[in-house]
């Protein structure tokens, strides 16, 4: 009996101790100081000031947004200071003493020191979730993507072009953007952000909706959004169950070719084990000209089924071959959903077939 407990007791620790190092290690990164720091008994000089040293940084700063700031958005924002002065902080004892010490230098700041000055003012719209976000989680600052000090040129003051910024640390990102399949980045015809929003966002990973993955997917991809009579649970669920938007082998964006990509939720039906009913297909192609243009449809189907077993000359012994060389999507094109039932199948819709 001791020996069962003490056993017991070993065990536990030892899987107290694995949860404890998992939790550590699942932890984004260690928490920064976010609080800015004040130089003591400095006063506000104006932005003219700074410019009699960093004449060739006034320069290019000069068409910077931030430099076309109105009187009434510092004071919107509740800033004391205005131009340089609103982000470096007041600079009299730093050009009095010449002490680098004496002034904000974002190089000297940590990332979130760097990014709690940017949020004086960019509280809102696309910069709203950012101190919930992953890339600030992971100790990314503002500095490390956007160049503050950038001629107004570049809207978004990136220090690189958009895709290669992101793949700089996303460089699996960048390897699937290279296959056959992808989205039409590195073309130029779209970017990261169409889908992202790098400052954050309630729905992993930072994508640009609030509700379903899904939603984003469909505003470009309207013919698939449904509803449908007849649904594909996956489609209603998930597209990246299926698809992997950054880039594929196979076609379309699937994770795998089919019939593969389907065989890991449906088994393999007719074409591995038994031969369709011939026979019956035979009787309900005999209404191909029936004046009922309903019963017509029924036999034309059936006739075509009836077409394809006869025509393609495999036997009973090559079934499994014939299944793994055929795509799904061959019989059931409407993978994606469909209103129209399956007429010459006992399942109704949920076949997809048409």
């Amino acid at each position: 009996m001791k020996k069962h407990r003490y056993n017991r007791v070993v065990v536990g620790g030892i899987s107290a101790l694995l949860l404890a190092m998992l939790c550590a290690c699942s932890q984004p990164g260690t928490q920064l100081d976010a609080t800015i720091p004040q130089i003591a008994d400095a006063q506000s000089v104006g932005s003219s000031a700074c410019l009699d040293c960093h004449e060739e940084l006034g320069q290019a700063f000069e068409h910077n947004i931030h430099n076309l700031l109105a009187d009434f958005e510092y004071l919107a924002n509740s800033m004391d200071n205005q131009g340089c002065e609103s982000c470096h902080g007041p600079a009299s004892q730093h050009i009095d003493e010449g002490d680098t010490e004496k002034i904000l230098s974002f190089g000297s700041l940590n990332a979130a020191q760097a990014s709690a000055i940017c949020q004086n003012c960019h509280t809102e719209g696309e910069t709203m979730e950012w101190n919930h976000s992953t890339h600030a989680a992971y100790g990314i600052g503002c500095t490390d993507c956007h160049t503050v000090h950038d001629d107004g040129a570049n809207k978004a003051m990136l220090s690189k072009p958009e895709d290669e910024l992101c793949y700089s640390c996303h460089q699996d990102v960048r390897a699937k953007m290279h296959m056959p399949n992808h989205h039409p980045v590195k073309e130029g015809k779209m970017g990261c952000s169409d889908c992202h929003n790098p400052h954050g966002s309630q729905t992993r990973p930072m994508l640009r909706t609030d509700e379903r993955k899904n939603e984003l997917c469909l505003t470009c991809h309207m013919d698939q959004s449904g509803p449908f009579a007849f649904e594909h649970a996956p489609v209603m669920e998930d597209c990246t169950i299926c698809h992997n938007p950054h880039g594929t082998v196979a076609d379309n964006l699937i994770k795998q070719s089919e019939p593969f990509l389907c065989l890991q939720c449906h088994e393999l039906h007719f074409h591995t084990n038994f031969r369709p009913n011939t026979d019956a297909l035979a009787e309900y192609a005999q209404y191909a000209s029936d004046s009922d243009p309903a019963k017509a449809a029924i036999g034309t189907s059936a006739q075509g089924i009836l077409n394809k077993i006869t025509g393609s000359g495999i036997d009973d012994k090559h079934a499994m071959q014939m299944a793994m060389m055929t795509r799904c999507s061959q019989c059931h094109p409407s993978v994606h959903g469909s209103d129209l039932p399956s007429l010459y199948t006992p399942g109704g819709g949920s076949r997809l077939t048409r």
